[in-house]
């Protein structure tokens, strides 16, 4: 038994360090992430039609980049986490949320500062190039690119008429 356990040790060790060193080979994968920065505080992202148009994004979207990965986020800029919920749930799924603090929320803190356009209701889209090493479940991010940033109604408006184009 003692044996078993030290070779499984060994095989952990061993390929430890042939991962650090690099001899494990990366999987690239270029993923598309969208970001909507919302609150109950703001007009435009309570009004029905307005609603519907975020909703068309995720699906229109999706349609449109079929062959890319793509993962749609939505930040509630609420302070309060219940009310943020109540907000969300108007918008229906996302595949991650994020809720609190205003604007001490950490995506927008990450996000909005960079872009210096702190204001909702935002749409960004990220394309980032994740890297995944075998045999391990946590991707991490190698590059990130900024493809769209816009801030407001009527530039999300024109973004959705246009055909959702992407900067490359």
């Amino acid at each position: 038994m003692k044996r078993a356990i030290s070779i499984l040790v060994g095989f952990f060790l061993l390929f430890t360090i042939c991962a650090s060193l690099g001899f494990v080979r990366d999987k690239s994968k270029e993923t598309l992430v969208v970001y909507y920065f919302g609150a109950t505080s703001c007009g435009y992202c309570n009004v029905p039609e307005n609603i519907e148009k975020i909703k068309k994004i995720k699906t229109e979207f999706s349609v449109k980049y079929k062959d890319s990965n793509i993962k749609f986020v939505m930040v509630c800029m609420d302070e309060n986490i219940e009310e943020g919920l109540k907000f969300i749930k108007k918008y229906g799924y996302w595949d991650e949320i994020s809720i609190g603090k205003f604007y001490n929320n950490e995506l927008a803190l990450n996000y909005l500062n960079k872009t210096g356009i702190p204001g909702v209701p935002h749409v960004m889209v990220y394309k980032d190039i994740l890297i995944k090493k075998e045999k391990v479940s946590v991707p991490v991010i190698k590059e990130r690119k900024l493809l769209v940033d816009l801030v407001g109604g009527t530039q999300i408006g024109d973004w959705i008429n246009n055909g959702y184009p992407l900067k490359n």
